[in-house]
């Protein structure tokens, strides 16, 4: 099927709430947007959120103006069968100083503001390309929408932040950098933040300061990956570096008022056979268990970059000691994808799961390496896991490099972006300019 009527297929599924079955998945993938460059923004690095009348928001890490510092963007559904997604770019990073380059990707508050942060930007007096910004962007009366600087990173307090945010039901808000903090790396470790609204302005608290490795069993290299959130208000991540292995799961406890967070690690990754180096964050399902993905390590010896092509694992709660692991999926690095490094969607019964790898597969637009895959696991028996492969990434037109992972948005679909990829550009013609694709499961 062509790309127009894979178009014209998705819109049909979209606008009359249908979703066609997963034998059939593969001729149900379609873009919905192609970034052309320029003035629309380029270069896809962060996932999607929606709003409840079904627009698309997302951020572009370049592009936008001649200056080329990102955008923030809204795709608005077409009102009939077979029509376009219309793109808005609301808002344009034209200035160094309030943040340029959003990597991560959005959050959304009920009002309908929407949360992100730039990789760099903010403070001049940080570093040379400063250390990067949380901003806030808000619906207002006229077309136009309001930008707010929130804060400034400003290196002891973290830098660099490259992942999409979370957000309590106070409004608070939490996020990792990847660097920055007073931890003995070369320019920081890393943080854990939160980020909380008070009197008209945004406090900054450092939750956790990431040591440099190889100071106690507790001393871990962050990553700058997600964190999620329990019902009490722990916030759990990963970090790719300990003293006693290959990264770590840990959970932050949430203190009495007045006391300090407490960090515990919750599982160490040891043996490469099992998985090493999770950075992709951390999904729960109702029962408290949390699943994740490792981006190296596994029983498969094919190799992705000289090591072993990843897992994706689960860890269910132990009250005496660490969590259980289960390993669930390996990746072997040839048409199932390789190296994941997104969050998983997970359903509540956490016996099916989608996610995406940004290579393997057998894509042949791309590197040696593969464009990446869609992948679903189905749980078939007591820890026995099926992977389908949803839809292979052949570059060029198809897009290819996912990251950001997938969603669940109107129509029952699943949505997801491409780093690069895209027919309608004025990009690297090696690269093109981006897409945000849907596909039913």
């Amino acid at each position: 099927m062509n790309s127009a009527l894979r178009l014209a297929a998705i819109a049909g599924i979209f606008a009359f709430g249908t979703v066609c079955s997963a034998a059939s998945s593969p001729q149900n993938y379609g873009l919905i947007y192609e970034f052309k460059g320029g003035n629309d923004g380029e270069i896809v690095k962060g996932g999607l959120t929606f709003d409840p009348a079904g627009k698309v928001y997302g951020t572009t890490f370049n592009g936008g103006s001649r200056v080329s510092g990102g955008t923030i963007y809204q795709l608005t559904p077409p009102a009939m069968r077979g029509g376009a997604w219309a793109e808005t770019v609301l808002h344009r990073f034209t200035n160094l100083s309030r943040g340029e380059g959003p990597w991560a990707g959005l959050v959304r508050d009920k009002a309908g503001s929407l949360y992100g942060t730039t990789w760099i930007g903010g403070d001049v007096a940080c570093s040379v390309n400063t250390c990067g910004t949380v901003f806030e962007l808000s619906p207002a009366p006229s077309r136009t929408w309001r930008f707010t600087v929130l804060h400034n990173f400003a290196g002891f307090d973290g830098g660099s932040p490259l992942a999409t945010m979370v957000m309590d039901g106070s409004g608070n808000l939490y996020g990792t950098t990847a660097q920055g903090g007073s931890g003995g790396c070369v320019g920081g470790c890393g943080v854990v933040f939160e980020l909380s609204p008070a009197d008209n302005a945004w406090n900054e608290t450092v939750l956790y300061n990431f040591p440099a490795v190889g100071r106690g069993e507790e001393a871990t290299g962050g990553t700058g990956g997600p964190v999620t959130l329990d019902a009490a208000g722990n916030v759990y991540g990963t970090a790719t570096v300990v003293s006693a292995g290959a990264g770590a799961v840990f959970e932050l406890i949430r203190p009495r008022p007045g006391n300090q967070w407490s960090y515990k690690d919750l599982y160490i990754f040891r043996n490469a056979s099992g998985g090493v180096e999770p950075e992709g964050g951390l999904t729960f399902d109702a029962q408290g268990n949390l699943y994740g993905t490792t981006r190296f390590g596994g029983p498969n010896l094919n190799g992705c970059f000289g090591n072993t092509c990843g897992t994706v694992f689960r860890l269910t709660p132990n009250p005496s000691g660490p969590w259980n692991h289960t390993l669930l999926y390996a990746f072997n690095g040839t048409g199932d994808g390789s190296l994941p490094q997104d969050p998983l969607t997970v359903d509540a019964a956490g016996t099916t799961m989608y996610g995406t790898t940004p290579n393997g597969g057998m894509g042949s637009g791309c590197t040696g390496l593969g464009c990446g895959v869609l992948f679903q696991l189905k749980s078939n028996s007591r820890d026995g896991w099926t992977e389908t492969v949803l839809h292979t990434f052949r570059g060029n037109g198809d897009g290819y490099v996912p990251y950001g992972g997938v969603i669940f948005g109107p129509g029952g679909l699943l949505y997801g972006a491409t780093e690069f990829g895209g027919y309608k550009s004025l990009c690297d013609p090696n690269f093109n300019c981006g897409t945000v694709f849907a596909t039913a499961p």
